[in-house]
This record gives C-alpha cells, sequence and structure tokens, in this order.
C-alpha cells in the first residue's frame, strides 16, 4: 500500500508527461505548420523526464531506463 488514497499513479503520472508532450507536437503541426520528426519527440519526452526527476518526479526514472 503506501500510496495516497485517490492519487495517480507512477504510470499514469508518466503517461501525462507524453501525453502533454505529444499535444505539444500535436498543436504544432497543426497551428505553426512545424514538425519535428518522431526521434526528436523521444528526446523531448526524455528530456523532460529528467527535468521533472531533478526536481524530485523520481517515478519518471522508469522512463529513463535503458535510454
Amino acid at each position: 500500500m503506501g500510496a495516497l488514497e485517490g492519487a495517480p499513479g507512477r504510470g499514469f503520472r508518466s503517461l501525462l508527461l507524453v501525453t502533454w508532450e505529444l499535444w505539444l507536437e500535436r498543436n504544432a503541426r497543426i497551428f505553426k505548420t512545424a514538425e519535428r520528426p518522431v526521434h526528436i519527440l523521444l528526446l523531448k519526452i526524455k528530456e523532460e523526464a529528467r527535468t521533472w526527476g531533478v526536481v524530485g518526479a523520481e517515478h519518471l526514472s522508469a522512463l529513463l531506463e535503458g535510454a
């Protein structure tokens, strides 16, 4: 147990990070007609996960394993 009742799990929070980056990419493609290659988008997601990890979101280290 140990988790706060009703708080999102680690996987859910990681999913939020990935979803947020995909949303930003979608908006750039639609509104700015700017498009990043997939490998650059993946690098951006990993960079954001590292940044979140620095400020205390240790659960995101799972996204970076094997990266």
